[in-house]
């Protein structure tokens, strides 16, 4: 409807432009018909009047030629203006197509906004809602870790309580079997374990105890357990090699006592390769047990090194020396072994009088005695040994029956029966023993 109105404005304009040109035409037709006539009624006139007339048509006619040409460039004028306007409405019309666009748009964009700002509220409240039963679980989950580090705070001061209750006993358990008190020793240590089931160190000293009340299986058990708590514990392994000897030891001749035998001496190896220096609970070095094993299988060389770095170890403890005494003899070394049985001597001596009921230490004085031909002082030792001997040790008095036995088989027939006398009474009271 606006482009039609257009149109017809233009239209009015053109047609009046033409008009005033018509008219401006006629007057210059009639102006210059009027000069000519005047012209042909006054025939006197003169010939600058009729070049007057001529001049003005002549002007006229360019009047008239400039008035076309300014029409025409009016009209050109207009067809411009049309084009504009054509131009104008048409980016008009597009404005209005891309305003209705626009509005689309618009429409769509605020339905999206509302719709989102609709979703982001609804995601907000199921947020929160997450977040509250998120809260609520992790409190609860809290309040019961709480509760699980109480209880576990509980259990743990109550087992470190036990342990250290445990560990009080150990001294006890000690002093009585540094008193032969084996059987004592034992319950102690099992009371001990009952607080403590997973302490090595009880473990370890049951099997110990076991070891010197012959009970080996229980021995074994105890030291087996205490290797699975910590499988490079030396004492451990050298007390479980020393049970394996014992095992060898009373079994026949043949490849399953040297398997035995071989297996306890990896283990003492192996525990003295750990801690060279360590002592057993009778306060003698290890190596005395390697050394014993090799002087079992008439490994006298072997045997001698061993004894001899136990000799190292305890200066002061007769019981290195007083083995190799024997060995000494056993290398054609009688003067050596004289003289070492003298240095037994005054070490078991000494011994003795630091602890009146120390065992082994009379047993090796009886026995540096006897070696040297002192019978009527040895007759007071031995004494002394069967007083003292622990009456839960099954092998105490056979272990000295067996060293007076090799003592005797090198000493001169002379020497050698006051030595098997003191092996009868040994045997004999050891009997007697057995049978109470």
């Amino acid at each position: 409807m606006r482009r039609t109105g257009v149109v017809s404005v233009s239209g009015t304009r053109n047609s009046i432009m033409r008009q005033i040109t018509g008219l401006i035409s006629i007057v210059l037709i009639l102006w210059v018909a009027s000069v000519v006539f005047a012209q042909d009624d006054a025939p006197s006139a003169t010939q600058p009047a009729v070049q007057q007339a001529l001049d003005a048509a002549e002007r006229a006619e360019r009047f008239a030629s400039q008035a076309a040409t300014a029409a025409a460039d009016a009209e050109e004028a207009a067809a411009k203006s049309d084009r504009d306007a054509d131009l104008a409405f048409n980016l008009f019309g597009l404005f209005e197509v891309f305003g209705g666009v626009l509005t689309i748009f618009a429409i769509a964009g605020g339905a999206y906004v509302v719709n989102r700002w609709r979703n982001l509220q609804q995601e907000m409240v199921e947020t929160r809602e997450r977040f509250e039963k998120e809260i609520v679980l992790r409190q609860h989950e809290l309040d019961e870790l709480r509760d699980e580090l109480k209880r576990d705070s509980n259990a743990l001061r109550q087992e470190t309580e036990r342990s250290s209750l445990a560990m009080s006993l150990l001294p006890l358990g000690e002093r009585q079997y540094k008193a032969q008190d084996f059987e004592g020793a034992l319950d102690t240590y099992r009371r001990a374990l009952e607080l403590d089931p997973n302490n090595l160190i009880i473990h370890y000293r049951l099997g110990y105890v076991h070891t010197q009340r012959g009970n080996l299986e229980q021995a074994e058990e105890h030291l087996m357990k205490a290797l699975e708590l910590e499988e490079d514990f030396a004492p451990a392994l050298a007390s479980l090699g020393y049970v394996y000897r014992r095992i060898g030891e009373s079994m026949e001749e043949g490849d399953a006592r040297d398997r035995m035998l071989n297996k306890a001496e990896g283990l003492l190896l192996r525990a003295l390769e750990i801690q060279p220096k360590m002592i057993d609970e009778d306060d003698e070095s290890w190596w005395g047990s390697l050394g014993g094993l090799y002087r079992r299988r008439e490994q006298i060389d072997a045997a001698i090194r061993a004894y001899e770095k136990a000799a190292e170890v305890t200066p002061h403890s007769s019981y290195p020396f007083s083995n190799l005494a024997l060995l000494y003899v056993q290398k054609g070394e009688r003067e050596k072994m004289q003289h070492t049985y003298k240095r037994v001597e005054q070490l078991a001596w000494g011994e003795v009088q630091a602890e009146v009921d120390n065992y082994w230490a009379y047993a090796d004085l009886l026995t540096s005695r006897l070696a040297q031909g002192k019978v009527a002082e040895a007759e007071s030792v031995l004494e002394m040994v069967f007083d003292i001997a622990p009456a839960d040790s099954p092998y105490v008095f056979s272990m000295l029956a067996d060293t007076l036995t090799r003592l005797a088989n090198v000493l001169e027939e002379e020497q050698a029966k006051p030595v098997r006398d003191v092996i009868a009474k040994i045997q004999a009271f050891d009997e007697k023993r057995k049978q109470v």
